[in-house]
């Protein structure tokens, strides 16, 4: 606060705290915020973006993928299940070509929607400070959904390779015998699950394709965005103040 004459100039001082994203949507903000900064000029150095801080960006990431793509790779079965006529899909046992598109999508939409969705995200930095935020919020996200893959691979290579042998429907035809099933019943559940497991063989390598295109949209964009920022400071669209 200064006087000047009879009259009183207050300067208000805003304190800013550190950023501890908790979530996808805190660190995305937090990146625009920057962003926008950055296209008027306010290049800050990269260092001033703590340690903690680059592991709560790589931590957000990591689960956001991790958890997520779990969860929608044990969707892929039923997904593939239901394209491959194993499934019934609304109750029909012959789907229309819409009914075999919309389990696709199922399947494959969210993984490739969140994708593009993170791939805008690593355009909007320019200078090293939100860069380094971008760089450790897709770190965490690649590193996530490579492990999902790796889990998910082998997951259901062992349902196959493991659960569902011949000898252990074999036994599980016996035991549903046991049970008083009828055996047509049992015939039809045991051929059922002979063409199944095939199923998690296909979705182990569809996994392993989506994966790999999901990771690709976000690293192109980011190899994108570095190409346009030497561009504009380069032309004097941009200068560091």
């Amino acid at each position: 606060m200064s006087k000047s004459g009879g009259g009183t100039d207050a300067v208000m001082v805003t304190q800013v705290g550190e950023m501890h994203p908790k979530g996808l949507f805190d660190a995305i903000s937090y990146i625009e915020q920057n962003f926008a900064n950055e296209l008027g000029g306010a290049i800050i150095r990269e260092e001033f973006l703590t340690t903690k801080q680059r592991l709560e960006f790589f931590e957000v990431g990591f689960r956001s993928s991790f958890i997520s793509g779990i969860l929608l790779a044990l969707l892929a079965p039923l997904a593939i299940g239901a394209v491959e006529q194993h499934i019934p899909l609304f109750g029909s046992a012959d789907p229309t070509l819409f009914d075999l598109m919309f389990a696709f999508l199922l399947a494959i939409g969210f993984s490739l929607g969140y994708a593009v969705f993170l791939g805008s995200t690593c355009t909007k930095y320019i200078g090293p400070y939100t860069g380094s935020m971008v760089k450790n919020l897709l770190s965490g996200v690649l590193v996530g959904s490579f492990l999902k893959m790796v889990v998910a691979f082998l997951f259901f290579h062992f349902i196959y390779m493991v659960v569902m042998t011949d000898e252990r429907l074999n036994w599980l035809a016996h035991r549903l015998y046991d049970m008083r099933f009828t055996q047509d019943t049992v015939t039809a559940i045991y051929f059922w699950l002979v063409d199944f497991r095939v199923v998690f063989l296909t979705s182990a390598w569809f996994i392993v394709a989506t994966t790999l295109l999901f990771m690709a949209i976000p690293v192109v964009s980011i190899f994108l965005a570095s190409r346009r920022n030497k561009r504009l400071f380069a032309s004097g669209v941009v200068r560091a103040k």
